[in-house]
């Protein structure tokens, strides 16, 4: 039987600096992230351990926001080589390191099709009523645009009517701590996830994921998990019957999570 694992990295599999300190353990842990000199994310070696035997057992699929060099960083995750992987909020499939052009082409024609040119939608984020929101902006490997702002400054009724007037020109909004996404309505995990869906054969999914933006990709799957310490539960259109809903946070959900993944696959193997 084949199995399909589709994760999240950050706060799923891999834990920040300040995600480890906001949960922290006693196990030994290991960084498996570096920007320059500095480690950045972290896993413990039990979970490490864990996750190389859930790669063995599955087709193993990183599923991130993460543009592809941040991605890239991950270094633990490149020596896995995974067959297939999905950064950029679904923008981007790699196939052993190297971009699926035919999905390439296909998102970029669907995003031109069904939404405003980013230009355009930048002129309506000049509007007065925005411009003491935002701190820092980045342009997603030419697909979306992550803002950091200042939450003490964003209002309420205007984030509302910002969604809206953006959703009828075909962006999607969303407000996580103090990033502000701005992401084509058709750039989505769980479409970068379905195309590989139909791409490969597979008898049973599973998915794991703490964020809203992984919320359907999480509905797509046979079983999925997602850790107290996230977001879904909070901001869910409805509860997902099929999902496990985690007591646990931090580095404690990974290893609950991989393990449970294991002993499914241990069982339907046999």
């Amino acid at each position: 039987m084949k199995i399909l694992f589709t994760s999240d990295l950050d706060r799923t599999l891999i834990y920040s600096n300040h995600m480890m300190s906001l949960y922290p353990t006693n196990a030994p842990k290991t960084a498996v992230e570096h920007k320059g000199d500095v480690e950045t994310s972290w896993m413990c070696d039990n979970t490490i351990e864990l996750l190389k035997e859930v790669k063995k057992k599955t087709i193993f699929v990183p599923v991130t926001t993460r543009a592809r060099h941040q991605y890239e960083r991950i270094h633990f995750i490149q020596n896995l080589h995974p067959v297939v992987a999905v950064t950029s909020n679904g923008g981007t499939i790699l196939e052993s390191g190297k971009p699926d052009t035919v999905w390439a082409k296909q998102l970029r024609q669907s995003i031109e099709d069904s939404s405003i040119p980013d230009e355009q939608m930048l002129n309506i984020m000049k509007d007065i009523k925005y411009s003491n929101w935002m701190d820092q902006s980045f342009y997603v490997d030419d697909l979306f645009y992550v803002n950091h702002v200042h939450l003490e400054n964003v209002q309420e009724d205007a984030l509302q009517q910002l969604k809206e007037e953006l959703h009828e020109f075909g962006w999607h909004l969303l407000l996580q701590k103090k990033k502000l996404y701005m992401i084509p309505n058709v750039l989505t995990k769980e479409a970068a996830v379905s195309y590989i869906k139909n791409k490969y054969s597979f008898d049973f999914h599973f998915a794991a994921g703490d964020s809203i933006l992984d919320y359907n990709m999480l509905a797509m799957a046979d079983r999925s998990y997602t850790p107290l310490h996230g977001d879904m539960k909070d901001k869910e259109p409805e509860i997902l019957t099929q999902t496990h809903y985690s007591n646990e946070n931090g580095t404690a959900f990974t290893e609950e999570l991989l393990q449970d993944v294991l002993d499914h696959v241990n069982r339907v193997t046999l």
